[in-house]
């Protein structure tokens, strides 16, 4: 008998592990079975192994890893070690030694119940959750019409409230000698006409939801009734809710109220005190420039007609200074006032008119060279916008032609028309 017969199980072993691509070394990691077992094994020295009840839980273990027939094997090794196929283990067989292979994902019926079951709870949790901040939370109710929530010197005795709140909610009015009601339609959309009493009226609306049955926060509007015409007191019913007296701000004012409605306003602005000047100029030789104290002009003013409401809103684009906005309502004695100083926008912001001749330009804006503009003659009629964080260079070939107003300080002409001047301009 040729040793390659007396050794066919370590020859099975080995073909099988060199077709799978692996060594000794990787299959002991693999395995967790020794090196020297696993060369024992392959090589048929079975002297060299624990035993034959170890050796089996070897081969049981080295033949799955290499996809073999396991049984087979130890068919093989009782063959070539002499032992009866009958031989029953003398002792219980070790665990196997944890192999590294990922486990295949099987699906059962139960894993699919389980599946099932977690996603319906999750399900059932999500609902649970979002029913319970539905019914937690208190409805909305808003009054859009009166805007302000107010309405002063209201000259007829109804008038229709108009608000958003829950969809298909009941809308209820209390404070008057007659409370009607009313029901939002599927948007939540609602228009109540209520009737008025000479004087003040208190009106105080709530939502009922029918969904949840939770009520609103209550939302109170004030409407007052004059006895006729218009009030010859001081303002004649205007009421001013912004801007709040003596505020600073910046930029455009913007004035909003209530006064009886369809009526006519005169919004007007008067200079109190011109803002001092917020910037700092050099000429090119490093001299200081003088900068004019010219006062802004005032705006032209604006006639304004309340809503069906009463309510009202403009704006008045002012120079930086104090001045006083005037209300003034068709018929009444004297305006309603409110002062306001108005300061220079951060940073350095103007324009540049070019009148009654074509001059050169260059123009640097934080360094940056004015695109489309510097390096090129303008012609009469051109009008550039500069702005800036820090500085403003300005040059110019004719500075008789050449005009500027920065952070609405009028600068007027640059200087004596066909003169070369350059300046820089800067924050103070």
């Amino acid at each position: 008998v040729t040793d390659r017969e007396l050794h066919k199980l370590g020859e099975v072993l080995r073909t099988a592990r060199e077709a799978k691509g692996v060594d000794l070394a990787r299959v002991e990691r693999d395995t967790k079975i020794r090196a020297r077992y696993l060369t024992a094994l392959e090589g048929g020295d079975y002297a060299e192994l624990p035993g034959p009840v170890y050796t089996k839980g070897f081969l049981r273990n080295y033949g799955a890893y290499l996809g073999l027939d396991s049984e087979y094997l130890v068919d093989l090794y009782r063959l070539e070690s002499a032992q009866p196929v009958t031989e029953k283990p003398s002792m219980p067989v070790p665990p196997r030694p944890i192999a590294t292979r990922r486990r295949r994902l099987v699906v059962t019926p139960g894993t699919v119940v389980w599946a099932l079951l977690t996603v319906g709870v999750a399900a059932f949790v999500i609902y649970f959750v979002s029913e319970f901040m539905t019914f937690a939370r208190v409805p909305d109710l808003r009054i859009t019409d009166p805007a302000s929530g107010n309405v002063a010197g209201y000259q007829q005795m109804q008038y229709r409230i108009v608000g958003i709140t829950e969809p298909n909610s009941h809308v209820t009015v209390k404070g008057l000698r007659e409370n009607p009601s009313t029901t939002a339609d599927e948007t939540g959309n609602f228009a109540i006409v209520v009737a008025l009493v000479p004087g003040s009226n208190v009106i105080t609306l709530t939502a009922n939801d029918p969904l949840t049955g939770r009520n609103s926060r209550e939302v109170s509007v004030t409407i007052v009734v004059g006895s006729g015409g218009p009030s010859a007191s001081p303002g004649g019913g205007v009421v001013v809710t912004a801007p709040a007296d003596r505020v600073t701000l910046r930029g455009t004012v913007a004035i909003r109220g209530t006064a009886p409605p369809a009526a006519k306003l005169t919004l007007s602005a008067k200079l109190v005190d011109a803002a001092a000047s917020s910037i700092r100029i050099e000429s090119l030789a490093g001299d200081q420039v003088r900068i004019p104290r010219r006062n802004p002009a005032a705006p032209e003013p604006q006639t304004i007609t309340t809503s069906d409401s009463g309510a009202f809103s403009g704006s008045l684009a002012l120079a930086p200074g104090t001045w006083d906005l005037q209300l003034t309502l068709a018929g009444a004695s004297e305006p309603v006032t409110r002062r306001v100083t108005v300061q220079p926008a951060a940073g350095l912001h103007g324009i540049l008119r070019i009148r009654g001749g074509t001059s050169y330009l260059e123009i640097d804006e934080d360094g940056a060279p004015k695109k489309d503009v510097s390096g090129q003659n303008a012609d009469s009629g051109t009008r550039v916008e500069l702005s800036a964080r820090e500085a403003l260079r300005i040059r110019v070939g004719n500075a008789g032609a050449v005009r500027l107003v920065i952070n609405g300080i009028d600068l007027g002409p640059m200087g004596d028309s066909g003169r070369v001047v350059e300046w820089r301009i800067t924050r103070r």
